[in-house]
């Protein structure tokens, strides 16, 4: 997609870190309505458009210093002070924000995560163990930050599964499953792999992955 387009999209359907969720009037709506998920879009606008719909804050960032600054903002608006990450290559990754990581998940008032991939169909975000450390999702902080890259977004479940096999081949990871926006869940068999779910969607240079 057109990082223009990108941007216009994310303009449009992205409320920014501080402002707060308001009524839409009927021009609003209509206006809102030309970006619900259409089965022409590239995949990764309909994952962002799908995954918004159904209650995920979604934020594109050019570079990784762009990342970094708006996640402390995140963290700071929001009085997450001791956010949780349980990935030693995601906390190297992170030094330049200078973070305080809290080492209980239990204790944490957040966690930051990556992921395998961002699943375009249905708004959700694949992990295996190799992020979670094998726990259970449900045990994770309630307030979940997805840092992802756009390579990382696949049309659907399958393809994802796929990606996983070439990436890992015999090495497979467990615990490999699909997390949820709270708003997506339809069953009381799919609650427990539901979050309030925030992504932060860099622009995919190679040489930082």
């Amino acid at each position: 997609m057109k990082k223009n387009l990108f941007n216009k999209f994310i303009h449009k359907v992205i409320p920014s870190l501080s402002e707060s969720k308001k009524e839409l009037n009927k021009e609003e709506q209509e206006e809102a309505d030309k970006f619900a998920p259409n089965p022409n879009d590239p995949a990764d606008v309909t994952f962002a458009k799908t995954f918004t719909s159904r209650g995920g804050k979604f934020f594109y960032c050019d570079d990784q210093q762009t990342f970094f600054t708006h996640l402390k903002h995140l963290l700071k608006e929001n009085h997450w002070d001791l956010p949780y990450c349980g990935n030693d290559e995601l906390k190297e990754m992170l030094q330049p924000t200078h973070l305080n990581f809290e080492g209980d998940y239990q204790k944490a008032d957040s966690s930051i995560s990556n992921c395998e991939f961002l699943i375009a169909f249905n708004g959700s975000v694949m992990v295996s163990g190799a992020q979670t450390r094998n726990l259970k999702i449900e045990h994770l902080p309630e307030v979940l930050i997805i840092v992802a890259y756009t390579s990382q977004i696949v049309k659907n479940i399958s393809e994802g599964l796929r990606g996983i096999q070439n990436k890992y081949g015999k090495s497979r990871p467990s615990l490999v499953t699909t997390i949820r926006t709270k708003d997506s869940i339809t069953t009381m068999s799919d609650s427990d792999r539901a979050k309030d779910l925030y992504i932060f969607l860099i622009e995919d240079y190679k040489e930082h992955r």
